[in-house]
């Protein structure tokens, strides 16, 4: 069955090399199949959806201005997805944090709703990237699942970052402001901060 969800016709056409029609939103609606014929018309087209879904994905990993691409194709929600950051459960959440030791980890508390958690995701993964080994950034996803965990932590404002060392929060801020988040991290990890701490 086909997952209904939303692709920006923008960030698809933009993939393929095409300019968008001034439709802003393409709805992917579940297929109801109810014969073999009908069945071997749509296969054809579901791959060709999905192979254009994974090239925005792959575009808005690659290129952090494509951040309206990836916000446009919500991030999966497995425990690691395709771009690397690891998204942790209530059940992961703290044997990770106690794992890591002195590698400070910052803990993006996002919401599949919040425009700017999309937008600023891809930044994210980069920024990742620079700051390890010293330094990681995973996600948690304060959905249903998460909410009873998230409440006790005092989430109230998507994004939420959450810098912990052995363990223990050692630093917090909100809002989509990586360089500010890069700054508390690099505090955090260097100098008479991470001796302390």
């Amino acid at each position: 069955m086909l997952a209904s969800r939303k692709v920006s016709a923008n960030a698809a056409c933009a993939a393929v090399g095409q300019q968008a029609a001034p439709v802003s939103r393409v709805p992917i609606r579940p297929a109801v199949v109810t014969s073999v014929q009908q069945a071997h018309t749509l296969v054809p087209k579901l791959r060709t959806a999905q192979a254009v879904v994974q090239r925005v994905r792959s575009a808005a990993v690659a290129d952090g201005s494509s951040a309206g691409a990836a916000a446009a194709v919500s991030s999966p929600s497995s425990s690691s997805d395709a771009a690397g950051l690891l998204e942790l459960d209530k059940d992961s959440f703290q044997p990770y944090l106690d794992a890591a030791g002195d590698k400070v980890v910052a803990v993006d508390f996002f919401t599949d709703w919040c425009g700017p958690c999309k937008l600023i995701y891809p930044e994210l993964v980069k920024l990742s990237s620079e700051l390890a080994p010293d330094a990681t950034i995973v996600k948690f996803n304060c959905n249903q699942n998460n909410k009873e965990l998230a409440k006790a932590l005092g989430i109230k404002v998507a994004p939420t970052f959450f810098l912990y060392r052995r363990g223990v929060k050692v630093a917090d801020m909100t809002g989509a402001k990586v360089d500010k988040l890069r700054e508390l991290i690099i505090k955090h990890t260097t100098g008479d901060n991470a001796q302390q701490n």
